[in-house]
């Protein structure tokens, strides 16, 4: 039988889970894809939308996700799961269990299908029920100085990107990197 993956929202900055999950996070995101986690501590205390999912299989802490809750849809903005975990199925159940607990759709950024490794995490999405959007999308830069990068968004549930990209990507850019169009 498979184990359940348990989704824990983390409201308390400094607890021994969120200390997990800025290991996991520094681990697996090179430092031009994420903000310093003294800014997530921060986002956790000041912004209502902003929430930190501890992941955990059996008690034991597995991974996380970080994602948004805006007018009509969350933006997943970060998912991982801790390198001890990795393989045997945890990335797909705890992605379920994270769409399980949003009515909203769900909209998160991918790399451009380019090499092996990009186009097997849209396939990991795609095999979720997620739909591969075709509009060019720059994600703007977590820090002064560094540059946009090409990126497509991924959208799960009753939403329209067809109709909305343009809102939906002016959401994510003002509220998530601080960039007004």
């Amino acid at each position: 039988m498979e184990s359940v993956i348990v989704c824990e929202l983390v409201k308390d900055p400094n607890s021994p889970l969120s200390g997990l999950v800025e290991k996991t996070y520094n681990e697996s995101f090179p430092e031009v894809e994420r903000r310093d986690f003294s800014l997530v501590r921060k986002l956790l205390v000041e912004d209502s939308r902003f929430e930190l999912l501890a992941l955990s299989r059996d008690g034991v802490y597995v991974g996380f996700i970080t994602a948004w809750q805006f007018d009509g849809f969350v933006y997943a903005e970060h998912f991982a799961v801790d390198p001890s975990a990795r393989n045997g199925g945890i990335g797909s159940r705890a992605m379920r269990s994270f769409l399980a607990l949003h009515k909203d759709p769900v909209v998160l950024e991918v790399e451009m299908p380019t090499d092996e490794m990009s186009r097997r995490r849209i396939g990991f999405y795609e095999r979720l029920g997620f739909v591969l959007d075709t509009h060019t999308y720059q994600q703007p830069p977590y820090r002064p100085g560094d540059g946009w990068f090409e990126m497509r968004l991924m959208t799960y549930g009753s939403i329209d990107l067809s109709h909305s990209f343009e809102q939906v990507r002016d959401t994510i850019y003002r509220n998530v990197y601080g960039v007004v169009r």
